[in-house]
């Protein structure tokens, strides 16, 4: 599916969306279903950012932490501030 150049869904800090990106970088969520989520959230430029911002923090941790797991107090923490700091720049 491609994406429109400008385009923003209206929606990007909605609970709905939020809980989209905890269940696409939940390690539970099966292939499948994580594909159809960035299929969505594709369609709006801030949320694509979002997700390739969240892909490179994660790939940054992993290699900085030699691929030991985070705590999940720490990742919750991560992705809070991700979230606050996105919001103050957009």
């Amino acid at each position: 599916m491609e994406r429109a150049t400008g385009r923003n869904c209206g929606a990007c800090n909605s609970p709905e969306v939020e809980a989209l990106f905890r269940e696409l970088f939940d390690e539970s969520t099966s292939y499948a279903r994580a594909l159809e989520i960035r299929e969505h959230l594709a369609q709006c430029d801030a949320c694509q950012q979002r997700v390739e911002s969240e892909e490179v923090v994660r790939a940054l941790v992993r290699k900085c932490c030699g691929g030991q797991a985070a705590p999940q107090s720490l990742r919750q923490r991560i992705c809070v501030e991700i979230t606050r700091t996105e919001i103050t720049w957009g």
